[in-house]
């Protein structure tokens, strides 16, 4: 039996977080593996998937004192003080370091295989002689560009591990041409989901009645640093007033920029029309029940929620955005892309999808055939192959 070790610095409700849940999942199906999650920061009650790790996983959490946590959790709701801030980062931030560091170290004496799952784990792994594997979830070149020093210290980095996989092609490309001294390391998986699991979770009854509505769906962390629901709200007005459609615009999710968006819809006159839903832990009835899906970001790994909408056979609309969209859509072929950043050819797009029908059946006919490499039964094989050495 293989002792599998995942690392991860917190447990929230993002799309990494989504990832490795279906990967615990999966392999807690599987007699040769052996689980075990550990947890850097222990975030309390907003690990909202908690409670659907499988019991089989074995879940340690390296530093979960009040004391050391509470700042790191008020953080990802509000704005903190700067005093608070500097408080955290100079006093209690080197005794996380070397809690975690600590712990870390003896997990991985007692495993065969540590997977650095959100690549955040690599100053305490330099010295660990375990087999270990970087996951890697967003674009290079996207992250140099916002910090030159930061990238270049995590291409650094990376020579510590034995495997480095990324989730998209593009991401692929952009490590060998930026990081050619890891060359034999790179290694594509994309993130694969369960498609039986997502049919049944879809079906699942909801008990709220705007699921009965017409509405177009975005399910996105509200956060304008990464995501651009800005533009896809500035779209959804064209959509209304140049188009004349009467879909409302959900939006599933929650984020530090939700009041920003809601007055943007309020300054557009949209605000009775763009409904803000919050979180829901089984989004699938949502996607199930939509006239299509729309994703606009400034840059992406690989979305999850695109790929299980894909699995579904929903209509996609999506900014091509470095990495991701392009390769879930296949082109074009199986969703439609626009620019980054353009609101009236999102508008444009979305009423196209909405009305063309011969539009409409040639795009979920190559979605069916071109959803395959995203299940488990080819990413499986493909992880068996990342964490045994060879």
């Amino acid at each position: 039996m293989t002792r599998i070790l995942f690392l991860l610095s917190r447990f929230l409700d993002g799309g990494i977080d989504a990832v490795l849940l279906d990967y615990l999942r999966y392999l807690a199906q599987r007699e040769d593996y052996s689980i075990t999650l550990a947890i850097s920061i222990h975030m309390g009650e907003l690990e909202v998937f908690r409670k659907q790790i499988p019991e089989q996983v074995k879940v340690v959490y390296l530093v979960d004192q009040p004391m050391l946590t509470r700042w790191r959790q008020q953080k990802i709701t509000q704005r903190l003080p700067f005093y608070i801030k500097m408080y955290d980062e100079a006093l209690l931030s080197p005794i996380r370091r070397h809690m975690i560091g600590q712990k870390l170290r003896q997990l991985a004496t007692l495993h065969d295989v540590v997977i650095d799952f959100d690549c955040c784990h690599y100053a305490y792994l330099k010295n660990v002689k375990t087999w270990k594997v970087a996951w890697f979830h967003f674009s290079f070149k996207q992250l140099m560009e916002q910090n030159r020093r930061r990238t270049q210290r995590i291409g650094n980095h990376l020579r510590y591990y034995s495997r480095i996989v990324t989730i998209s092609q593009a991401m692929l490309d952009e490590g060998k041409e930026l990081f050619p001294w890891l060359e034999g390391r790179w290694r594509l998986i994309y993130n694969a989901k369960d498609e039986e699991l997502l049919r049944q979770r879809g079906s699942k009854p909801v008990d709220d009645i705007r699921i009965n509505d017409s509405y177009i769906l975005a399910i996105e962390r509200l956060e304008e640093s990464q995501k651009d629901l800005s533009t896809l709200i500035r779209a959804y007005q064209l959509l209304r007033s140049e188009y004349h459609h009467e879909e409302k615009l959900y939006l599933l999710g929650k984020g530090r920029d939700e009041q920003l968006l809601r007055q943007l819809a309020e300054s557009l006159g949209i605000s009775d029309h763009v409904v803000f839903l919050g979180f829901s832990s089984n989004p699938y009835p949502w996607i199930a029940h939509a006239k299509a899906i729309a994703h606009s970001a400034k840059f992406e790994g690989l979305p999850t929620v695109m790929i299980e909408s894909l699995i579904m056979g929903k209509l996609i609309v999506a900014t091509d955005c470095p990495t991701g969209p392009r390769e879930i859509l296949d082109q074009g072929r199986a969703g439609l892309l626009t620019p980054v950043g353009d609101a009236a050819k999102m508008a444009e797009s979305l009423h196209q999808l909405l009305t063309d029908e011969d539009l409409q059946t040639s795009i979920l006919a190559h979605a069916k055939e071109y959803k395959r490499q995203f299940l488990f039964d080819y990413a499986g094989k493909l992880f068996d192959e990342v964490i045994h050495p060879s």
